[in-house]
């Protein structure tokens, strides 16, 4: 059974009605952004976010910054977003079809959680790295954090015994 458009309308009415009737709901632009983040990195493909490009390349945001690689615009209801997604995708996997099912993904995330209208949702490539390279910065950076840690254990131990003296 098909719904027709006076029944559509009157659907929303009735739950225009109901939103008066239990109060305003809204949602932070900062929370948008955050569900974005989240939805975003765990597309296939999407190496990670980026703020922007600095030189020859795009670096990659920490999880404690991702959604500076994000914009969100709201109506003037705060009702609808539009969304822009910066970020660095992998080259070995489709960079089109990268960008399509992130903005698949994103959209109903934001829709289902938040309960907005995403208008759209606009990718912006900034760089694209292959995996292989990102695992080895990863691996460079897990060592320096390795002998930072081994020096203050060292320093620590250098410091027990000059105590004991």
């Amino acid at each position: 059974m098909a719904i027709t458009e006076n029944e559509k309308n009157e659907y929303k009415s009735e739950a225009d009605k109901q939103d008066l009737e239990l109060g305003n709901i809204s949602v932070s632009k900062d929370v948008v952004a955050i569900i974005v983040a989240m939805e975003a990195t765990k597309v296939k493909g999407v190496v990670g976010l980026t703020a922007g490009r600095k030189g020859m390349s795009a670096p990659l945001l920490d999880k404690n910054n991702l959604t500076k690689g994000i914009d969100v615009s709201m109506n003037q209801n705060q009702k609808e977003v539009a969304i822009t997604i910066s970020l660095v995708a992998d080259y070995t996997v489709g960079i089109y079809q990268t960008a399509r099912e992130t903005q698949k993904n994103v959209k109903k995330a934001v829709e289902t959680m938040s309960g907005l209208k995403v208008s759209k949702v606009d990718i912006n490539v900034l760089d694209v790295k292959f995996k292989e390279d990102v695992e080895k910065e990863k691996g460079k950076e897990d060592i320096k954090k390795e002998s930072r840690g081994e020096a203050g254990e060292v320093k620590e131990q250098t410091d027990a015994l000059k105590n004991k003296q």
